[in-house]
């Protein structure tokens, strides 16, 4: 996926049950929450993650106070996941930006922010130029996203980006601009296919 298209994906898992991973969101409502107005687009792309394995999108013919309509309910999968908080939403960052990072945390090392490839090859596993890669770091590091050193490539706020295991490096939390509501905190599915990881995700259970 796209940064565009992965920040869309955590738009509807924003969305989607917190049992069940299923959503009845309308496409006009995601649209908006995403923000733009092209619901053809927000289509597009949805059924781009049905072929990506992403999710399942079921049509169903129901009857309402106004006549007959048909709603699409989209099933997540989330067999392989990270976890990215909702605070991530209202960043004063664009929505590229907001992709690319949710993409660098697909290929942080198990449970943790780190990533260890380099811009050369974090470009070949999400498909984007050597050049756009090196806009989005200066542009992360710039907003405080994002630190590197000789050990990688570090997300920097873990209010956003949740760790599940200790760091290489220990980064200085961030405190949260608002209160954490761990009841609405995002498993973010990221499947073999979405970044072509080469590691499975452990799955957890999430008690606070």
């Amino acid at each position: 996926l796209k940064p565009k298209e992965a920040y869309l994906f955590y738009c509807l898992a924003l969305k989607a049950d917190l049992k069940t991973y299923e959503s009845y969101i309308k496409q006009e409502t995601l649209a908006h929450e995403y923000g733009i107005n092209d619901t053809d687009q927000i289509s597009d792309w949805l059924y781009k993650f049905q072929s990506c394995g992403l999710l399942r999108i079921v049509k169903t013919n129901l009857k309402g106070k106004y006549g007959k309509f048909q709603r699409c309910s989209y099933f997540l999968n989330t067999d392989n996941y990270v976890l990215i908080s909702e605070v991530l939403k209202d960043e004063p960052i664009s929505r590229q930006l907001k992709g690319f990072l949710i993409l660098l945390k697909c290929k942080c090392l198990n449970g943790t922010n780190t990533t260890q490839y380099s811009q050369n090859k974090l470009a070949k596993e999400l498909k984007l130029s050597v050049g756009a890669i090196s806009n989005y770091i200066n542009e992360a590091i710039d907003n405080g996203y994002i630190g590197k050193d000789e050990k990688g490539i570090h997300l920097l706020r873990t209010d956003i980006f949740l760790r599940t295991r200790t760091e290489f490096r220990k980064a200085k939390p961030v405190k949260a601009k608002t209160k954490l509501n761990y009841k609405k905190i995002v498993a973010f599915k990221c499947h073999y296919f979405f970044c072509n990881l080469q590691i499975q995700y452990i799955t957890l259970a999430m008690h606070r």
